[in-house]
């Protein structure tokens, strides 16, 4: 990570510049004490830090972030928040849909206000109900914070950018719990008083929109800046497994370097590894029957080998239509960081008791939908005892709960109208 993350001097005389545009202090008084401190970091190194002094419980406000960022145009010339890249603004990059996702949450939250002004007058069942429709449609934000955290975080992580990563999703598991709770308020209009429901939705709304602001002003300016094409097109080619927010992206958005030379090659050395038979339990099998009989079997398969470190998943069906969805940009992941802060104590205490082989396994289960989804994690050993990693299996038990009869031997028909 860059310098300014572990010079603590430089974030005390951040800190101690925030704090004074905070107390009312005219941002033009505090341009030379900026100018001398951080006149030699990148606008990326300054933006890390001040992200961190937000998190923290100082008082600092997104106001007080705005006041900087006007002295460091007044004195660079240049936004700290412009960055860059072509094609960042087509249609379907995920940079734009990030964009355009954030206008229409800020487009939904107007309405709201607008409704709540006119229910304090007026409870209306129609404006009741018109109430609940815009919280279902805010709720969309789920899919816009899972692409968040499980495609833009991972790249994070392998550039070394930990920690805005984590106070992130930190404040996104919030306001998750936040909307839960005022949408559940909402719901019981007109049996409860008022004014109680309207106080936590200003809080919901506070913090969405606090979340938006850090997105616009930290999170893509740092991502503009150090991730490159490939990682654009990983995040555009996942994104359709977690879904959009809703606005949908007008068109698909692919990057203009050829790699087709570079597929083919891949394709030339997988066909040649393919063919070889290799040992497996009591037979041979060549790499692509192994490949292919994991991807056939009705399991959503994970493993996290010794080193906690996030290895494979089977590939059966698209990523869009699994029970627990897992995407390429997850691989070579930390499964601690692959978690939010608030399960994480629970997953550690998981792995340890199943490396310590205190425990054996564990199942969890739970409704998803028409699914009934039941979760077993294993630790794996090997002939020696010695620990090789976790699995985690996970398949929908429903169609067991719902067989027509206790036995059944005979071949289904088949229906040859088709």
């Amino acid at each position: 990570m860059s310098k300014a993350q572990f010079n603590i001097k430089l974030i005390n005389n951040l800190k101690d510049i925030l704090l004074r545009l905070h107390h009312g202090e005219h941002p033009e008084t505090v341009q030379n004490d900026f100018d001398q401190h951080f006149q030699n970091l990148d606008a990326v190194e300054i933006l890390f830090i001040v992200q961190e002094l937000t998190s923290a419980d100082d008082g600092i406000t997104s106001e007080d972030v705005r006041k900087l960022f006007r002295v460091y145009q007044q004195l660079y010339g240049q936004s700290i928040t412009d960055s860059y890249i072509p094609e960042s603004d087509h249609p379907g990059h995920p940079v734009q849909i990030f964009k355009d996702e954030n206008r229409a949450l800020q487009s939904v939250l107007d309405q709201m206000n607008n409704l709540f002004d006119s229910l304090e007058k007026n409870q209306q069942v129609g404006m009741i109900e018109r109430l609940k429709e815009q919280m279902s449609i805010l709720g969309q934000f789920y899919n816009h914070y899972n692409r968040k955290e499980k495609l833009f975080f991972p790249i994070m992580e392998r550039y070394g950018y930990y920690t805005p990563a984590r106070l992130m999703w930190g404040e996104d598991d919030r306001i998750r719990n936040l909307y839960k709770g005022t949408k559940r308020m909402i719901e019981k209009i007109p049996d409860i008083e008022f004014k109680y429901v309207k106080k936590s939705y200003d809080i919901l709304e506070s913090k969405f929109k606090e979340m938006i602001f850090q997105e616009e002003s930290f999170l893509l300016p740092i991502v503009l800046s150090i991730f490159n094409e490939d990682n654009w097109f990983d995040i555009a080619k996942e994104s359709d497994a977690f879904g959009y927010c809703i606005v949908e992206p007008e068109e698909k958005w692919e990057p203009t370097q050829d790699n087709s030379n570079i597929n083919k090659e891949i394709s030339a050395a997988d066909s040649e590894s393919s063919v070889e038979h290799l040992a497996f339990g009591g037979g041979y099998l060549t790499r692509k029957e192994a490949n292919h009989i994991l991807n056939n079997l009705p399991l959503e398969i994970t493993f996290v080998d010794k080193n906690g470190i996030f290895k494979y998943f089977n590939d059966k069906i698209e990523s869009s239509e699994m029970m627990l969805v897992r995407t390429p940009s997850s691989i070579g992941r930390n499964v601690a960081n692959c978690h939010p802060p608030k399960s994480l104590k629970k997953v550690m205490n998981l792995i340890r008791d199943l490396k310590t082989k205190r425990r054996s396994s564990e199942s969890m289960w739970f409704k998803k939908k028409d699914q009934y989804i039941h979760i077993t994690y294993k630790g794996v050993f090997d002939e020696n005892g010695e620990y090789l990693g976790i699995l985690e299996y996970v398949q929908d038990i429903q169609p067991f709960l719902e067989l027509p009869r206790e036995v059944k031997r005979e071949l289904s028909e088949i229906d040859e109208s088709n």
